[in-house]
């Protein structure tokens, strides 16, 4: 039998992505405001569900925008295959007339996990 062992260096990353980091969320519709969800990891490093929903972030002529309000998301009405991995949104965005789309991603600023809550 196979012995694993990981470095220090390996330790640490990995302790930074289970205790800051945030999960995959698989893009779901789940309300005008583009509620999401995930499981975050604790400082102990047990699991938490929690979510958040996003706020001011827009599709502009197939462009992921983040207008500063506090106004519920829009995007998600002419963008698909939406996904936020750590904290950047990407999503497929159409033009205006709905063709065209193209992938884009936008940092959502301030979301950060704090002891397996997600906060922004």
């Amino acid at each position: 039998m196979a012995t694993i062992t990981t470095t220090n260096l390996e330790q640490f990353y990995f302790r930074i992505i289970t205790v800051f980091g945030l999960t995959l969320l698989i893009a779901t519709v789940a309300s005008p405001a583009f509620a999401r969800s995930a499981t975050c990891r604790k400082r102990d490093g047990t699991e938490k569900k929690t979510g958040i929903i996003l706020r001011g972030i827009n599709n502009r002529n197939r462009l992921l925008v983040d207008d500063g309000g506090n106004s519920p998301a829009s995007f998600q009405a002419s963008c698909y295959s939406a996904a936020v991995i750590g904290d950047e949104l990407l999503a497929n965005c159409l033009k205006i007339n709905r063709t065209e789309a193209v992938f884009n991603k936008i940092k959502i600023q301030g979301i950060r996990n704090e002891n397996g809550s997600l906060k922004y």
